[in-house]
């Protein structure tokens, strides 16, 4: 099972990374499980809200969730990951982003592979696997 970070769901809505798409349809196609957290698409949707283009950006985002996307939704284990991932992140004193605490418990707490375009900030965090699309 793969995890979308919002970066990756932006770039293969856009087209502004082809081989997003290319690779995605790969996943789709083995009819894998692709999935992306309940936080990313409050990210897609927020960012939709703020736009000039609001009901396109909505439009293109109900099509990309139509073609066999899973939204995961955030549980009470979910909560239990993103809360031990920061504890330990801000020990080390490395904190990631407040969302992608969340983002990586949803994908850690499923053994999902996240894939991102920031790796930089997920690969800190323990036993969460990642994979950069733009590597």
């Amino acid at each position: 099972m793969i995890c979308l970070d919002t970066n990756v769901v932006i770039g293969t809505i856009t087209g502004r990374v082809p081989g997003f798409r290319v690779r995605l349809n790969e996943f789709l196609g083995r009819r894998a499980r692709v999935t992306m957290p309940v936080i990313a698409l409050y990210e897609m949707r927020y960012g939709n809200a703020k736009s000039d283009r609001r009901n396109e950006s909505e439009r293109l985002l109900d099509m990309f969730l139509a073609t066999g996307v899973d939204v995961l939704p955030f549980e009470e284990e979910d909560a239990r990951h993103a809360g031990e991932i920061r504890a330990h992140l801000e020990r080390l004193g490395e904190p990631i982003g407040h969302y992608d605490y969340l983002i990586a418990a949803q994908a850690r707490c499923r053994n999902a592979t996240l894939v991102t375009a920031n790796s930089r900030e997920f690969l800190r965090v323990p036993g969460l696997v990642v994979t950069d699309w733009t590597a």
